[in-house]
């Protein structure tokens, strides 16, 4: 059994390591209808480790990894580890220009990507960056591999031509392994992209102990019992700290089983549901959308889940409430919980559980994090006191790296004698220590002089029964100043032919639960928001 307290004392490979040692023959992750053992994970790290050194990769180098959530993003992910080089988790599908930039920002000389992709990044290779095709369907039963290239015959044109280029053939076929393995846990070990706590795109530097800690805290949340075999849907992707830590990482490092999906399919989460093989689900609010709409996401096979979290972007009551209401019907004991954080600390670093949790908050800070609150000087507030919201703690990023604009001095500062980070974000801490998240600073609109925070807005909205989602921002008037605009996409129960009557009874409903401040200038009317790669509102685009 896996020692919880001296979780943050080892590397993340150890913890996978001792997993293996613990349970050889215990399923640590599942793709594609197969699944892999703990003995043959371990197995194809040191394999590929040992590849990666025989190529001249070391400590402390940076190793791109550009990829979904398949066997293989692992295999190399734990492998950069054990030599102790430094994991540069991409989302898969970064435009190119931006992940080349990337690249050459943190100096990473091999890049791996999807086959499907290759052709955009083979130019690299002339820059003396080695980029390597990768083949999600390696590994699967031969039906599954040869649909795949059908499939995607276009853009693997390149596999039939007399071009040169690298794969992971060399890394498969590689008969070699490692065993020894780098013990630092404090060092820069793993980067990550961010928006950053003050809006600017920023390289985010984690450490081994970091994403330890957060998963030492939840194994509490989640209510593990140490020792025995659950599933996680396994859904949310590497790039992003909680899908790192809390989609991956946490169940290996605990004997569990990594359900692999690349991308997100209710039908195959209601699929895993109806063979008992999941009990934990992580992810976004769009994700639990998409559950929901899903006919057959009902009845018995929802007994299986244990614990839902929900977190990365704002989180709606109305989501939760008929998230729940499905449970329930279905005699399930699961409950929807909120969960906050960034990646400047591994993406979460409070959490409403099934045994504490409050409504309207986003729960208690984890484990051995401190949250305060402080004005605009970085001056304590007290209690039900609204401002910025600092956090210290072990779970906190060793810092920016690689540009001038990246200065991680300024967002530390010092309370006590201790560090903390000031997140960008708005709210207050009530008498019982749950965080009331209010709003993004930098989203935050003044109205006449009355400060109006979209997320309520949006909230208020969303709970309407006609409304899907949607987005509130500030615009100019000439005349009035700061004014809000909303931008609403309707349930597609609903039809376009009540626009007049809907806009009606939004702004209504925004002046009896708000104020007469918050009412739209402009309420329009669109099929779908925008959103970003890890699928939040992306309310940049509306502006």
């Amino acid at each position: 059994m896996t020692d919880i307290n001296a979780l943050d004392t080892r590397t993340l490979y150890e913890s996978v390591l001792l997993s293996r040692k613990e349970y050889p023959s215990r399923k640590a992750l599942y793709y594609k209808g197969r699944y892999y053992t703990y003995k043959y994970l371990i197995d194809k790290i040191n394999t590929f480790s040992y590849k990666l050194k025989e190529l001249g990769y070391k400590e402390n180098d940076v190793i791109t990894i550009c990829l979904p959530n398949i066997p293989e993003a692992i295999y190399l992910f734990y492998a950069i580890n054990q030599i102790g080089a430094i994991a540069n988790v991409i989302h898969p599908l970064m435009k190119e220009e931006q992940l080349e930039e990337i690249l050459k920002r943190c100096n990473s000389k091999i890049l791996f990507v999807l086959d499907t992709r290759y052709n955009e990044f083979k130019k690299l290779n002339k820059e003396g960056i080695r980029v390597y095709s990768v083949c999600p369907t390696h590994e699967c039963n031969k039906i599954i591999n040869f649909a795949y290239h059908k499939l995607n015959q276009k853009s693997l044109s390149y596999l039939d031509s007399d071009e040169e280029f690298y794969t992971l053939d060399e890394f498969y076929e590689c008969k070699e392994k490692i065993t020894d393995f780098d013990k630092n846990i404090e060092k820069d070990s793993f980067y990550l992209h961010s928006s950053g706590t003050m809006g600017e795109p920023k390289t985010v530097a984690l450490s081994n102990r970091a994403i330890q800690h957060v998963c030492k805290s939840c194994f509490y949340v989640l209510d593990y019992k140490n020792g025995e075999e659950t599933y996680c849907l396994s859904v949310l992707p590497m790039f992003h700290g909680y899908g790192l830590a809390i989609c991956i990482h946490i169940e290996l490092a605990f004997g569990g089983c990594d359900m692999l999906m690349p991308k997100f399919s209710a039908r195959d989460v209601v699929s895993l549901l109806k063979k008992g093989r999941i009990n934990f689900i992580i992810g976004v609010p769009i994700l639990f959308e998409g559950l929901l709409r899903n006919k057959n996401f009902k009845g018995n096979k929802l007994r299986h889940l244990r614990n839902c979290f929900v977190g990365g972007d704002f989180v709606s009551d109305s989501l939760i409430d008929r998230f729940d209401s499905r449970i329930i019907e279905a005699g399930g004991t699961c409950r929807l919980g909120v969960g906050y954080g960034l990646t400047e600390t591994v993406a979460v670093l409070a959490v409403n559980s099934l045994t504490e949790t409050k409504k309207g908050t986003v729960g208690k800070p984890l484990r051995d994090v401190k949250v305060k609150i402080v004005d605009e000087n970085n001056n304590r507030l007290p209690v039900n006191s609204s401002g910025e919201i600092v956090v210290a703690g072990p779970t906190l990023m060793n810092g920016y790296r690689f540009s001038t604009n990246n200065n991680s001095d300024d967002v530390f500062i010092e309370i006590d004698g201790e560090k903390y980070l000031k997140t960008g974000d708005y709210g207050f801490l009530d008498e019982e220590n749950y965080i009331h998240f209010e709003q993004r600073i930098k989203r935050l609109i003044k109205v006449k002089g009355v400060n109006i925070f979209p997320s309520e807005v949006e909230n208020i909205v969303n709970s309407l029964p006609f409304v899907f989602q949607s987005a509130a921002i500030g615009v100019e008037d000439e005349k009035f100043g700061t004014l809000i605009k909303l931008f609403v996409a309707l349930d597609r129960a609903f039809s376009n032919k009540d626009i007049e009557k809907y806009k009606e009874e939004i702004n209504q409903t925004i002046i009896d639960k708000a104020s007469i401040y918050a009412k739209p200038k402009e309420i329009v009317f669109i099929d779908k928001l925008p959103k970003t790669l890890i699928g939040k509102i992306d309310v940049k685009q509306l502006h």
